[in-house]
């Protein structure tokens, strides 16, 4: 009986390690291991129970989801990311994804998230299958600019657009826009694409990453997403460049 109790302490202290261990990594409580990709380097995590955290990545809130959900859009996931290099996150460093339902950045629904301080993007799996792919390429460019600024500049980027045009940035909230391709592009692929130059960057690279047919059509009619997306593949040359 003795044996048992110890066996069972011993169960518990390592899984409460192990919790500890995470939350001390990317600050997020109520987190456990889904999947680990040895290949890429990278921990898929999902929460225990619903969390809220205030340190670390600011004013975050998820829920708990089913397995199954979870399963449908770590499949998903991990088929988009396997397209990069096998030492590509390593290099960025990205390590952790965490999925969950419902999730939240302060107050503003949220697709997704990323935290470069803590190597970790969020991602909202109610998100429907044809924006969630987008979303993962999106959020992935947001720890690519982060690790590598010097070669995606907002000062170049910025000249693309038409004179008049500006950014809406704090002044609107983002749940108002749309991640649907636009049917006039007219230098944005999608609504959201309008809210900052790094959301624009973002959209961007998630389109070229996602819808490469399309990408390649709208560029010979639209002269400004043209130029967006050379200067995104050859930021992208640079940051793939060998050390």
């Amino acid at each position: 009986m003795k044996l048992n109790i110890l066996i069972l302490l011993l169960f518990f202290t390592i899984f409460q390690s192990k919790a500890d261990q995470i939350y001390e990594l990317i600050k997020i409580p109520n987190l456990k291991i889904y999947q680990i990709d040895k290949e890429n380097n990278l921990r898929y995590l999902t929460p225990k129970k619903d969390f809220v955290t205030n340190s670390g990545i600011n004013n975050v809130s998820c829920k708990k989801s089913k397995n199954d959900r979870v399963e449908e859009k770590y499949i998903k996931t991990k088929n988009e990311l396997d397209d990069y290099k096998k030492t590509f996150f390593k290099k960025i460093k990205l390590k952790y994804i965490v999925l969950c339902e419902k999730l939240k950045v302060g107050e503003v629904n949220a697709f997704g998230f990323a935290s470069p301080e803590m190597k970790t993007i969020l991602l909202n799996i109610n998100v429907n299958n044809k924006n969630f792919e987008r979303v993962i390429h999106h959020e992935v460019f947001h720890i690519i600019e982060n690790n590598y600024k010097k070669f995606f500049p907002d000062a170049v980027w910025a000249k693309f657009n038409k004179p008049n045009f500006y950014y809406s940035g704090s002044s609107a909230n983002p749940e108002a826009y749309s991640l649907a391709k636009l049917s006039n592009t007219n230098g944005f692929f999608s609504e959201y694409a309008k809210y900052s130059i790094s959301e624009d960057m973002a959209e961007t690279f998630s389109f070229i990453n996602s819808r490469e047919k399309y990408v390649s059509e709208v560029i010979n009619l639209d002269k400004i997403l043209n130029k967006k997306v050379i200067f995104i593949k050859e930021g992208m040359s640079n940051v793939k460049k060998p050390l």
